[in-house]
C-alpha cells in the first residue's frame, strides 16, 4: 500500500514539475546515458559510471523524464529492501523506514534527478537484506558493483570485508572483487583498455579543486538533508547502539555494515572537504547515498523513546509516537530553511535564462553545421546538441580560440566556464575574432550568459 502510495506521488511529481535535480552533475550523467548506444565507450566512462549509464540508457532515450523515471523506480526499490530489513530484524514500527526516507527533504528532491546517489542506495539496501538472509556471497557479489555507481562504494566494499572476517565469511571477501573483474575485462577486450584501468582512470584521486572547509560541515549540513527530526532521531539511534553495545546486547549487523556503513562513509566525505581531497566540493547531497543506513540508525532511536524509555507506560509512549510522527510529516512543510520547498523540484532561474539563451540562438542564427563551444551541459539538451560529437560540441577551454572556425559559437556562463574551466567573460571579450551577439544579466545586472560567434 505504501509502495503503490509513492509511485502514484512520484508520478504526479514527474508530471507536473520540470526541475532536473542540479544544473551540473544531474544533467551530465543523463547525458552519457542518453548518447551511451551511439558512443559505446560512454558505458565504461568511469565519471558517468559504468553501471548506472548500463542501467538507465534505456530510460534515457525518453529524455530527462525517462531519467526521473529510473530514480524513481530505483529509490522504490531501496524503499522495499530498507523496510524488509527492519521486519526481519523484527524491529517495530519498520512501515515508519518509509517516512524517514520519503520525509528527507533533500532525498526527495533528488528523486527526480538524473543523479547517481539513488542508484547507490538501492544496491546498498539489497545487499544488506541479502546479508541479513545470510546469502552472503550473492550480498558481497552486488556490493562490488556498487564503486561503478559511485566511487565511494570502494568505502562501502572496506566495511564488507570488515564484516565477513569477523563473521568468518572468507568466500563472501572474494566476492567483492567480481565488479572489479568483470569491468576490467570487458575494458580489455572491447575497448583496449589496461587491466587496471578501473584503478588508473579515477576521477578522484586528486587534491580538489574546489578548495577545502570546516571539519564540521557535514555535521551542520546533516539538518539540510534530512531535516531536523530525522537528524534528531539519527542522533538518538546512535546513543541507543552505543547503550546496547556496553551493555552486551550487542548486534554485529546493526554495529558494522549499517553504524559503521554510516560513519565510514560520513567520515570519508568529512574529511576530503575538510583537507581537500578527491576532488570534494562539499556537496551535502552525497549523504543521500546512504539513506538507507540512516533510516535505519534514525528508526532505531524512534524505538528508543518510545518503545524503550515509556515501556512501562502505554498512555504516554502513545503520546510520544504521535507527536513524533506527527512532526516528522509536517516539518518538511513547514517554513524552516531545511525544510522542503517546491521550487527545488522547478528549473531554477539560470537553467530558465539557459532557455532563454536558446531561443535567441535559434531564432537569430542558423544552427547547422555549427560547432559550438560551452561548458554548462544544459545547453547539449536544450539545443538538441550530441553532447560526445567533436562536430557538434567541445568544453570551452582557456585556449578557446585554437578550437574555433568561422561561424563557430561560444556560450559562456558565469559558473560552469568560470569554476570548471577558468575561463572569463573578459578573455572572450578581449579576443579580436570573437564577435558579442547577445548577453543575458539577471537582477543584479551581472552577466550571466554571453553568446559569442568567430567571424571569417
Amino acid at each position: 500500500m505504501a509502495l503503490a502510495l509513492y509511485a502514484v506521488v512520484a508520478a504526479a511529481v514527474i508530471v507536473l514539475f520540470n526541475g532536473i535535480g542540479d544544473s551540473g552533475d544531474s544533467i551530465l550523467h543523463y547525458l552519457y546515458s542518453k548518447y551511451a548506444f551511439k558512443h559505446p565507450e560512454l558505458f565504461l566512462h568511469h565519471w558517468a559510471k559504468p553501471v548506472f549509464v548500463l542501467l538507465s540508457a534505456p530510460f534515457a532515450q525518453f529524455g530527462f523524464t525517462g531519467m526521473k523515471v529510473f530514480n524513481a523506480i530505483v529509490t522504490g526499490v531501496t524503499l522495499f529492501f530498507t523496510y524488509k530489513i527492519c521486519r526481519s530484524l523484527e524491529l517495530k514500527n519498520a512501515l515508519l523506514t518509509i517516512v524517514l526516507l520519503l520525509f528527507a527533504p533533500l532525498h526527495f528532491v533528488l528523486i527526480f534527478s538524473g543523479l547517481t546517489e539513488p542508484l547507490f542506495a538501492a544496491f546498498l539496501s539489497g545487499s544488506l537484506y541479502l546479508m541479513l538472509r545470510e546469502r552472503y556471497l550473492s550480498s558481497a557479489i552486488v556490493l562490488s558493483f556498487l564503486p561503478f555507481v559511485r566511487s565511494e562504494g570502494l568505502v562501502i566494499i572496506a566495511v564488507w570485508v570488515f564484516y565477513f572476517l569477523l563473521k568468518k565469511k572468507w568466500y563472501a571477501v572474494a566476492g567483492l572483487v567480481v565488479g572489479h573483474v568483470v569491468y576490467a575485462v570487458v575494458g580489455y577486450l572491447f575497448y583496449d583498455y589496461e587491466l587496471l584501468w578501473v584503478f588508473r582512470k579515477m576521477p578522484y584521486n586528486y587534491r580538489s579543486q574546489y578548495g577545502s572547509g570546516n571539519f564540521t560541515h557535514y555535521f551542520v549540513q546533516m539538518t539540510y538533508i534530512v531535516g531536523i527530526p530525522i537528524y534528531a532521531l539519527l542522533w538518538l539511534g546512535v546513543i541507543s547502539i552505543a547503550k546496547n553495545t556496553l551493555q552486551g546486547i550487542s548486534n554485529l549487523y546493526i554495529q558494522v555494515p549499517i553504524l559503521l556503513g554510516f560513519g565510514a562513509f560520513f567520515m570519508t566525505h568529512t574529511m576530503a572537504w575538510y583537507l581537500g581531497l578527491m576532488g570534494s566540493m562539499g556537496l551535502v547531497r552525497v549523504l543521500i547515498s546512504v539513506m538507507p543506513l540512516i533510516a535505519i540508525i534514525a528508526l532505531l532511536g524512534f524505538n528508543f523513546i518510545t518503545e524503550n524509555i515509556f515501556i512501562h507506560n502505554n498512555k504516554i509512549k502513545f503520546v510520544i509516537k504521535f507527536v513524533l510522527i506527527g512532526y516528522l510529516l509536517i516539518f518538511p512543510f513547514t517554513p524552516n530553511p531545511a525544510a522542503f520547498n517546491w521550487e527545488d523540484l522547478k528549473l531554477n532561474k539560470y537553467d530558465k535564462q539557459a532557455i532563454q539563451v536558446r531561443d535567441h540562438i535559434t531564432t537569430n542564427l542558423d544552427i547547422d553545421q555549427r560547432k559550438f563551444l560551452y561548458v554548462h551541459p544544459y545547453m547539449s539538451e536544450i539545443l538538441n546538441i550530441d553532447h560526445f560529437d567533436p562536430q557538434q560540441h567541445q568544453e570551452l577551454q582557456p585556449d578557446f580560440m585554437q578550437h574555433l572556425n568561422e561561424g563557430d559559437v561560444v556560450i559562456w556562463d558565469f559558473w560552469f566556464s568560470v569554476i570548471e574551466r577558468g575561463v572569463s567573460k573578459k578573455m572572450l571579450d578581449n579576443s579580436p575574432e570573437l564577435d558579442l551577439i547577445y548577453e543575458l544579466k539577471d537582477d543584479e545586472r551581472k552577466t550571466t550568459y554571453a553568446v559569442y560567434v568567430k567571424r571569417g
